[in-house]
Formats: C-alpha cells, structure tokens, sequence
C-alpha cells in the first residue's frame, strides 16, 4: 500500500508541474519503470479514428519508435490484451502465438512481458506493458499494482486526448438531444431518514458569466498575477483530495488528479496568457472567455465520456477565478447558506466535487438534487455526515423557491414543498420520535424493560459510521456492506487498499465484526465489470454466482479479509448462497487464501467464522435435502 501510495504521489507532482499534457505520459513510464523494478514500460493509447493502438510514450525502448509502433485490436500481444479487457502476464513472449516482433525497437532481448488494459468506467483507452530481460512472469503484487494504476492512468490518457481534441479546429457535425423524462418529486434516497426546514436552492457560483469585460494597465503584474493564482488554485487542489480521503476512506480522490491536469494544459495557459497579453484583456475576463469558448467545444462532442468532463472543468475554472478574486481581495462573505438557522434543506441541480468538500455541513438537515446517484459523491458525503439525501429529483429546482417550507422523506423517496397541515402533522410526531432517539446512550449493557441483556450491533457502509457505534451505544458490527467500496470506483481495489479499508474497520469496531463478502450484481453494478443487462437481475448474476465467474477477485478480497481479521474477531459472511456446491466453492476458496497468505509468510485471522445469508428460498430445499441425505 506504502509503495502504491508513493507511485500515486510522485505521479501527482508530475502532473502539478508538467505544463505539457503531452510530457506527462513520458514522465510518468519513467517512474513507473523504476518504482516497478522493469527494464521496460511503455503506454499505447487507442486512437479511435484509425482504429489502432499507438506507441504513446515509452522507458526502455527506442524513443524514435512512438509514434511509429501502430497495431490494431487483437493483433499483437498489446492489442489481444485490449480486445480482450484481460491482464496478460507471461515469460517468452516471443513464443505466444499472437505474438509480433517490432524492428527498431529494441525488445528482441526482452524475455518477460505483462499488459494490463486501462480502463475507466468501462471504457478501455489504451495499454500499459511492462517488460523484463530476466526470463518470468511479473509478482502478484506487481499485478496488483499494475490494477490499481490503471484507473489512474485511463484517467489521464482520457483527459490528455480530450485537451488535444478541444485544442483542434474540428467539431462534431451533430448534438445528441438534451431531453429527459420528468420524475417530479420522486428520487433515489442515498441516505435514510427524515428532515424538515426551508429550502436553500444552491446554484454554481456563475462568476464565468457574470464577469465583465476588462482591460489592465499593466501587463507583468497581470501575468504574474495568474502565475499566483495558478499556484494557489493547484495547492488548493492537492488539499481537497487530502481532505476527501481523510473524510470517506473509502473514496478514490483521483478525481482532482483531473483536476490538476487542467491547470497545467499547456493549451488552456496559453489561450488565458494570449488573452491577457494579445488581447489586453483582465486576468478574470481572461479566464472566463477561455471557458466559454472550451465550453462551446466540450458540449459539441459526440463522445459522452468527454462531454461528461464539462463539469470538473469548469469547477476547475471556477476554483482559478475565486483564485484571483481572493488575491484581488473581492471576495466577500463566501458562506453559500446562511448561518444563523440549522434547518436548511439544500436543493441543487447538481454539486461539484469541491462545492461538497465546502459547504457548511453543519447547517444542512438534507439534501435534494436533481443529479446524482448512490455512488455519487453527494451520496458518499450525505452517508458520512448522517445527513438525509434524495437524489435523482428532476425538476426539483423549478418546484421550489427559497425559504419555501420542504418536508424530506427518504424512507418513502418523497419530496413534500409547502406541505398543507395535514401532511405536517403526520410528519410531527415521526419528527418528534427522531429528536426523542437523538437521547446520550448511557455506558453499560443493553437491557430490555423486562430485564432482557442483549447485544446491539451496528449494519455499516462506511469507516466513517465506526463513530456511530460509540454514540448509539454498539457492541460491534453487524453488517459491514464491503461493496461500497468496489462500487465507488471506476477499477477493480487491489488486496493492499481492501486491507486497508477493512483493517480500519475492525480495530475501530469495539466487538465482533461481520464482514458480508462483495455482494453485487442487479442493481449494484460495478464500473469495472462488464455487467450485462438481465430481465430479472435479482435472479441472475449476483453475490456468490458472480464471485464464482470471478474467483480471481474473490482470492484477494478473502486475503485482505483475513488479514484485517487479526486485529480483532470477525465472522464471514457469504450472500446469495442457494445451494450446498457454493458452500464447498467458498470452503474451498477460504482455503486457498490461506494457504497463499502462509507461503507469503503474511499474518493473518485463524480463528474466524464463516456463515451465509439465508436470502434465496431454494436454500431451504437444498441444504434439508442434504442433511436429510446425510442424516437420515
């Protein structure tokens, strides 16, 4: 994890420096190659336009060859590793039969080769290859790594192609169609409970169309004035993703890596400089006319995926301008809720990644937005604050006006505005129970009224709710949910950041803990997964039937179980089981990890549990019919 964590950083600090986007790749193999112990690393990026994989950057081989080395999916090792989504890790690669010899290279003496396709919410973008002289195959914690870094890497490839994109004269002949269906006042609760105050309709700071046309007097301080401000909007930048990870552990932050890549896109500089300098323009209305005119281009593309980045480029811009109004001391009050009432319910088309990481949480009893999801950051950041949310309201902010009178009810997914007395009044005493549940637990047993001990536990998501078990007087963990953290990413977590995640919630559980293993599929998808559509998701592929297509995952999610497992008890427990063959499948796979852990010399829990989640009715037939056999 240390060593990942390291790798992440340096590549953070590459791309904080780097004004050329097209320098980065080439920094970023470099450290690669010498962090991952490889004679060879190099990143071929899909061009969609010619349909070919092409040598983008490389460490180790001939410089002069990128941009020359070109091969279409499937053909080759590095186009069968895209077409095939799969990790291709082997020793004499010359051997393979899909293999193809580059002259002019220099990888005729190179006797191990690894690729790993990056990819991002789905989407594969291009190839990392490692490769090696010393004949064998690359460690798992190689492999490991390799995974972890793709996401990263796709990221940055994705956001480079686009700032080239945006930086050309060609736009898209057509538009898709911006229409949406209107579900009013029905959502997606992301986090339970119930809330009533007045509404504060929250809009994007909409200082990229209220600034004016400017001019300045003088042009060194204007430049240097940018320079600052760039300086400032990156060091910001670097705190958020510090502040986010220590907030929701569980998060991947590698957004505001994105983030930085803007501020320092060679193209996007030298358009606000050339405005500044050509044009005698302000800094402010520099930066404002550059976005308009990146923004025309961004909601021309055909590509979704591009299109989607409109959002964190513009927080970006927006972060640089508050920048400049803060050196320029303009900036007032910036508190976007009024501070003196704590009823306010938050209504917003959509929040930025940074507007989360600012608002004045305290102030907020709920949370509606037209946009967002259960894995959306809203949602992360409403569970960790034990704040009501309801998303997916469309037209929300038509609905409702300021300081209008809003009921929120998570548990039924609706939307009250102005309610009349009669709804309020079915409301008050759910309230009033509310208020009455928020009483200081008292240390001790929990006892029933009629003497009864029993003991309480908590069902969990998030790190963050360990504090909870404290507060509502827990002796443990019930449930504790370790999809949430599969779900949140656009890759698969590698065993190092699952231990982690897990070993944080077993030492701060105080008690037993139940660790549910991954259990998705149906409407919890993972990004990284082709899931295909099915008629009747919650009978199809999930929990254990989609663990059982996946064993390699399962292997390094049951290693960082049990290694979290040593610092404190914990129990397993294993969803959708149906039938006695997937109770031997995760015996045996609990085995397996075992004995992988004692070859690695690697501590771990000996004294778990094991159970399953008796959910599926054909359980009962099953397991009677065997025990009946076995038993009779």
């Amino acid at each position: 994890m240390g060593k990942l964590l390291t790798v992440l950083r340096n590549i953070s600090e590459v791309i904080a420096k780097v004004e050329d986007s097209g320098e980065v790749l080439t920094k970023i193999v470099k450290i690669l190659a010498r962090n991952l112990d490889v004679d060879v690393c190099s990143v071929y990026e899909y061009d969609k336009s010619s349909n070919q994989l092409v040598l983008t950057a490389t460490c180790g081989l001939n410089p002069d060859a990128v941009g020359k080395v070109v091969m279409p999916p499937g053909k080759g090792l590095t186009g069968t590793c895209f077409e095939s989504k799969e990790i291709i890790n082997i020793e004499n690669p010359s051997k393979h039969p899909n293999y193809i010899f580059f002259g002019n290279t220099g990888e005729e003496n190179l006797n191990s080769y690894m690729g790993v396709p990056l990819a991002t919410g789905g989407r594969v973008v291009g190839v990392l290859t490692l490769q090696r002289q010393k004949q064998e195959v690359f460690s798992p914690s190689i492999v490991d790594m390799a995974k972890s870094l793709s996401p990263q890497m796709a990221n940055l490839m994705l956001n480079a192609g686009m700032l080239r994109f945006l930086a050309s004269s060609t736009e898209p002949k057509h538009r898709e169609s911006d229409h949406k269906n209107s579900i009013i006042l029905k959502g997606v609760a992301v986090n339970p409970g119930v809330a009533r105050g007045e509404v504060f309709k929250f809009k994007i700071r909409d200082w990229l169309n209220e600034t004016e046309h400017g001019t300045h007097i003088d042009l060194k301080k204007e430049l240097e004035l940018f320079e600052k401000a760039l300086a400032l909007t990156r060091e910001n930048t670097i705190k958020m993703e510090t502040r986010a990870l220590s907030m929701i552990s569980e998060a991947d932050a590698s957004i505001f890596n994105a983030h930085l890549l803007f501020l320092e896109d060679k193209t996007i500089l030298d358009e606000i400089k050339r405005e500044i300098s050509v044009e005698n323009h302000s800094l402010e209305f520099s930066i404002a006319i550059v976005f308009k005119r990146f923004e025309k281009k961004f909601l021309q593309l055909s590509d979704k995926t591009f299109r989607e980045r409109l959002i964190d480029f513009k927080d970006v811009m927006l972060r640089l301008l508050e920048s400049v109004k803060m050196m320029r001391n303009q900036l007032g009050d910036s508190s976007p809720i009024e501070t003196k009432s704590k009823e306010w319910i938050l209504a917003a088309h959509e929040l930025m990644p940074s507007d989360l990481l600012r608002l004045p949480i305290d102030n907020l009893v709920g949370i509606v937005c037209e946009k967002g999801g259960v894995t959306s950051h809203v949602a992360i950041l409403a569970k960790a604050f034990e704040i009501p949310a309801l998303l997916g309201v469309v037209d929300i902010m038509s609905k409702v006006n300021n300081y209008d009178e809003i009921i929120l009810d998570c548990h039924a997914e609706k939307v009250y505005i102005n309610p009349p007395e009669n709804i309020k009044s079915q409301f008050d005493d759910l309230l009033k129970a509310s208020e009455a549940a928020e009483i200081k637990i008292t240390e001790g047993p929990a006892i029933t009224s009629d003497g009864t001990e029993i003991t309480l536990r908590a069902n969990i998501s998030l790190i963050c709710e360990t504090s909870l078990l404290k507060k509502y007087g827990a002796d443990g963990i019930g449930l504790y949910r370790t999809e949430f953290l599969f779900m949140i990413r656009d890759y698969l977590p590698g065993e190092d950041i699952q231990y982690d995640v897990f070993s944080k919630v077993v030492s701060e559980s105080n008690g037993d803990v139940t660790l549910r293993v991954l259990d998705v599929g149906g409407d919890k998808r993972l990004n990284f997964l082709n899931m295909p559509h099915e008629e009747n998701p919650a009978l199809g592929t999930r929990g254990i039937r989609l663990l059982m297509t996946h064993p390699d995952i399962l292997h390094s999610h049951l290693r960082a179980v049990l290694r979290a497992g040593r610092l404190g008890r914990i129990k397993i427990l294993f969803p959708m089981i149906s039938k006695l063959e997937e109770v031997y499948f995760i015996r045996k796979m609990l085995k397996e990890a075992e004995e992988s852990l004692k070859r690695d010399k690697v501590e771990y829990a000996t004294d778990y549990r094991v159970g399953i989640m008796v959910e599926v009715p054909s359980v009962f037939i099953g397991l009677n019919k065997s025990l009946s056999v076995n038993n009779p």
